[in-house]
């Protein structure tokens, strides 16, 4: 059976190229938008172009598409789809799902919206993330729930009100970057106004605590808080309810994402074997929900699963009422001094000075400390932020090894069309700064 390439639009010709040729892919689909991007990419494989409408109009009866019972083994264990992921390497990465696999999600994501904040037969759930590849299960599951789906196309705050009003959606899914676009762009007001909306769900980054705190006063006790990954999808899951709690009990729970769903078993694991309630460590995940391994990737994949668990690279911990908090990835906590700097930490602190609207904090190569703790700081319209005040406020507030040594403000921070701040480039851009300060 051929697995289906999922591929982003947004990658440059040269990757989805190499991502098609990667697959194998023999049949490439496009919509009319994109049919020059389609011809581009498809003149550098041996694949056949065909329109999504041509496609949904030759399919044939859906019946004919069930497989017999004596082939229903096979059809749990084949391969549905490759879900290229992004890395720093360049080279081709993709996620091998089954249909198992895609199974076990959808069943996760049902059970976990009906349970959690009442979503099922009959809601109407407004997308406007691109269906790749987290979005899409979210999409599958609400049609699977007997919901209804409005496809609302590239996302832009003003058009997503009217079309959540329009449907009265129940349900939306966002990225961390759509909802610092609504706050801004939307008044409470509207948003408030908002009645039929019972879930936002929020995935893919962590959404920092004052925008947490200004989403909850606009749309009030409705956020949802999914974790998970390619490799494994909706492994964790905060139902808004969650949220409707008292203030203190409240902060706490914008900083976590849940408890693990059916079917998906999650262990904190340390140095020593499994930390204990509230100790961090890596985070890894088994269950039916987990992918196959990595396409043609056998060294990466036995990197990452042993013995059914996988590794998911995450740092968390889990509270003693088996709460779920991530904090943050093990390749990005910064060695300095031979003390452990956790990125988050300081970040959080850069944020509550005024006039910081973002910010990143990386390790960046040092003789002397090994990593110097670096900040990358974005400010937020007409403020001006002065470097002293900025380390004076960091010295009232975290510990010496962990205060930024190098600030750096800039116009914007790079992010993947998920929201999420790339890392990688952040990093790479602080060095070339502090080379260019220092003469190093």
């Amino acid at each position: 059976m051929v697995a289906n390439p999922l591929l982003n639009h947004i990658l440059s010709d040269e990757r989805l190229t190499r991502g098609l040729g990667d697959a194998e892919a023999r049949v490439l689909l496009y919509d009319a938008p994109r049919a020059a991007l389609a011809k581009q990419v498809g003149d550098g494989v041996d694949a056949d172009l065909l329109t999504i409408d041509a496609a949904v109009r030759d399919a044939p009866p859906i019946g004919s598409l069930v497989a017999p019972p004596g082939d229903a083994v096979l059809a749990w264990r084949s391969l549905a789809s490759l879900n290229y992921t992004g890395g720093t390497s360049g080279e081709p990465k993709a996620v091998m799902l089954s249909h198992g696999n895609l199974r076990a999600i959808v069943q996760n994501i049902v059970m976990a919206r009906a349970a959690g904040s009442a979503i099922g037969p009959g809601d109407v759930m407004v997308n406007m993330r691109p269906l790749w590849p987290i979005a899409a299960v979210i999409v599958l599951a609400h049609l699977a729930a007997g919901g209804t789906v409005v496809l609302g196309g590239r996302f832009e705050p003003g058009r997503m009100v009217a079309l959540l009003e329009q449907h009265r959606a129940a349900a939306t899914s966002l990225v961390p970057t759509h909802l610092v676009r609504l706050l801004r762009d939307c008044q409470p007001s509207v948003l408030r106004a908002l009645t039929a909306l019972r879930a936002v769900d929020m995935g893919a980054a962590a959404v920092p605590q004052d925008t947490f705190e200004q989403a909850l006063d606009a749309f009030g006790p409705k956020i949802g808080v999914l974790y998970g990954l390619t490799e494994a999808s909706w492994t964790c899951y905060q139902p808004p309810s969650a949220l409707d709690v008292p203030p203190d009990i409240r902060k706490s729970r914008m900083t976590s994402v849940g408890r693990p769903l059916f079917g998906c078993d999650l262990v904190i694991s340390a140095e020593a074997g499994p930390a204990p309630p509230g100790q961090p460590g890596e985070i890894l995940i088994r269950g039916a929900h987990v992918m196959q391994g990595y396409w043609k990737r056998p060294d990466l994949t036995a990197q990452v699963l042993d013995n059914d668990w996988f590794h998911t690279g995450d740092l968390g911990t889990v509270g003693e009422d088996g709460i779920v908090s991530i904090i943050g990835r093990i390749k990005e906590v910064i060695r300095t001094g031979g003390k452990s700097v956790q990125p988050s930490e300081v970040e959080q602190a850069l944020r509550q000075f005024p006039g910081v609207a973002e910010a990143s904090v990386v390790g960046i190569p040092d003789a002397e400390w090994g990593e110097l703790v670096t900040a990358v700081v974005v400010s937020a319209p007409g403020a001006a932020i002065a470097e002293a005040a900025l380390k004076e406020h960091c010295a009232a507030i975290l510990s010496p090894h962990k205060r930024p040594k190098l600030i750096q403000v800039v116009a914007a921070l790079p992010k993947s069309h998920y929201g999420k701040i790339q890392r990688g480039r952040v990093r790479d851009a602080a060095i070339a700064f502090y080379r260019n300060k220092t003469g190093a």
